[in-house]
């Protein structure tokens, strides 16, 4: 009786491989996946990229009256700089109690 129950306990090498197997499959596949996905990710990407420049120069000839821009650095008339902050100093209203601050659009 006891020799029966410590044969049923163990797992033999058959099914161990089996799962390596299984495994190994599911591996192969979910990598043939992701490499795929990879390159479709740098396409999406590089098409964004020329859209953007496509618009650009859309944007350019308008404003130039249907001249396309004769060098790259041409169509940085069409880009505008963020606003950067002014930081004011902080000032404090004696009436109320309250620190108030004035920012402006500058340089901080």
């Amino acid at each position: 009786m006891l020799r029966h129950l410590r044969s049923e306990r163990g797992v033999t090498l058959v099914e161990l491989m089996v799962v390596v197997a299984i495994i190994a499959i599911i591996a192969a596949i979910a990598v043939t996946i992701f490499q795929d996905l990879q390159k479709k990710a740098k396409l999406g990407a590089d098409q964004g990229s020329v859209g953007a420049m496509r618009s650009a120069v859309a944007l350019y000839y308008g404003k130039a009256n249907g001249l396309f821009p004769s060098t790259v650095t041409s169509l940085s008339t069409l880009t505008t700089p963020a606003p950067s902050w002014n930081c004011g100093a902080p000032s404090y209203d004696s009436n109320n109690g309250k620190v108030t601050y004035t920012f402006t659009i500058g340089t901080c």
